[in-house]
Parts: C-alpha cells; structure tokens; sequence
C-alpha cells in the first residue's frame, strides 16, 4: 500500500468561523463551502485567501435538534456532484444530516440530504449571498439479510458520498465504531463501504434504501480511529479521521472503489495539522484541500497535487 508524503503539506489559509463546530467542506470553483454544526454554510474564498466568510446561510436541511437531538444536522460529510439543477452552474450538493446513532421508522438518523445551493454575486463578481434548497433526503435501513451476501453495513452513523461516475451512492462506515470508547473491538474492526444505485436527486423526495438495494460491498483494514469525512474522485474515495490527539490521531486512507480495496494511507499525526481535528477534504483543481476544526480559526491545509 503507498504512503502519501506528508513533507508537502502547508497550511493554505485560516478562516474565521462565524459557528462554533466547523465539520464537512467541499470545494467548488475557488470557493470552500464550509458547513457548520446544525447545518450552516460559510464560503470562503481560497484563491484571496481572507479568513472572512464570503457569505453565511443555513442549508435546506438545517436543522437545530427537532423533533429530538437525533435529528440535529451535523454536517459531518459533504461532496459536490455533477448534476445541475435548472441551469444553475453550482453542482448538487450531497450532504450527511443526523447527530444520533439510532433509527427510526424510517432508517438511520444520519443521512443524505441532496441540496441545491443558488449564489448571489455583486457588481464585482464576488459572492455576497446565497441560499439553499433540500431536494431530496436518502436513508438507510437495518432490515434481516438472512440469505444474502453482505455483512451488516453500518452501526448507525454512515458517512454517504456520491459516485456520478457510476451513478452510485456509497455508505462508508465500520463493523464497530471507531471512537476509543470502542477500543478493544479496534483489533477485529473493519471499514465498510456499500454501494447502491443512485436515485435521480431531480425526482426529489424520501428514499429509504435497505439490504435488498445493496448492489456491492467491500471491507478494509481499520487503520485510523474516528471517522470524519471525504469526497470522490474519479475512481478513489478519499477519507479523513482524527481530532488531533494521541487516541484520535489525524490521517487520511485512499480507496479503489473499482478494485475495491485501499490503496494509500497517510499518517498526518507529526505535521503542522496533527494537533488539529480533521474534519473533511476536497479537491482544488489537482490539488487535495483538508479542513480542520482548529480554535479560534479554523485551518484550510494543502497535501499537493494527487
């Protein structure tokens, strides 16, 4: 398995963060859309580099804990797709909501929520404002599989992504979780992705997937603790882990998703980012953009061109 070279990382900016847990971040274009605890969005500008968000809005999926803290939306994971919706140049964005590690009638508490964001620019072509609208929310649920060839896929807080190139959505998560309060089971633990068909976001609604929709799956070893969250590209799934301390040390695990097994790793403990909690990672053109949940300014990190 390659080792990444952790000697290109450099802290690229710091931003202000107008909440108080900064947790899934995509990139589109210059812009780092920053989610929030709850569900809030600060864009940032990456090629100016100022620490002030450009604008703040809350999602479609916002959500600050009703009917129960469950369903708070954490924000924990999110990706661009390549789907537009109505000409709107910005990409569908799939997001992972819930904060509880149970379910309800309707699935897992965490799940993904596909939102269309709508920029407003001023006369000089930078972004002042914006909003969002939730199209269409995806569950999981945990239904008997006797007779079929998978494993259970989760234990309750699945981080989704989004394959367009395979029109696939996948469920990343791990036999145990992957806190220390679950330390003994991290020698017989491993990670879980799943993959199902990608419902077509235009259509909107609930879709709730169980063991019948599975159409593959594959394990790896559990290198890192604490699951934070990612993207795709192309054919390889990029996952972060860590808070920044010695339990919880921060790195990132590259995964085949057509060999179906994991094919880089990098160990970001002993860098300028170690003591920070890692949050999220994005793409910037060729190069890999990680987020951290640092005090008082958050962290936006570059590893290069990947």
């Amino acid at each position: 398995m390659k080792q990444i070279d952790n000697r290109n990382l450099k802290l690229h900016m710091r931003f202000d963060k107008p909440f108080h847990s900064s947790q899934g971040m995509a990139v589109w274009e210059d812009y780092a859309f920053q989610l929030y605890h709850t569900g809030q969005c600060a864009i940032y500008d990456l090629k100016s580099q100022d620490s002030r968000p450009l604008t703040c809005f809350p999602l479609g999926s916002a959500n600050e804990g009703n009917p129960s803290p469950a369903f708070t939306n954490h924000a924990n994971q999110c990706m661009f797709s390549d789907v537009h919706r109505d000409g709107n140049p910005v990409p569908l964005l799939y997001v992972t909501i819930g904060h509880g590690t149970g379910a309800d009638e309707d699935g897992y508490y965490y799940r993904c929520a596909v939102e269309d964001l709508h920029l407003e620019y001023g006369p000089d072509g930078r972004v002042i404002g914006g909003r969002s609208e939730c199209l269409q929310i995806i569950s999981y649920k945990d239904e008997p599989m006797e007779g079929m060839p998978w494993i259970k896929p989760c234990w309750g807080c699945p981080a989704w992504f989004v394959d367009y190139r395979q029109k696939a959505v996948y469920m990343f998560s791990a036999l145990y979780r992957t806190t220390p309060a679950f330390k003994e089971f991290y020698k017989d633990n491993r990670y879980v992705i799943t993959q199902f068909p990608l419902p077509d976001p235009l259509k909107g609604g609930f879709v709730r997937f169980g063991p019948q929709d599975i159409q593959d799956q594959f394990t790896a070893p559990f290198v890192f603790p604490f699951t934070q969250g990612g993207m795709i590209a192309g054919n390889k799934l990029f996952y972060t882990f860590g808070c920044g301390d010695e339990e919880r040390p921060d790195g990132l695990l590259v995964f085949d998703l057509d060999e179906k097994h994991m094919i880089a790793q990098v160990d970001l403990r002993n860098t300028q980012m170690g003591p920070e909690e890692l949050e999220c990672c994005s793409l910037w053109g060729q190069e890999l953009i990680c987020s951290t949940n640092a005090s008082p300014q958050g962290g936006f990190y570059s590893l290069g061109k990947v």
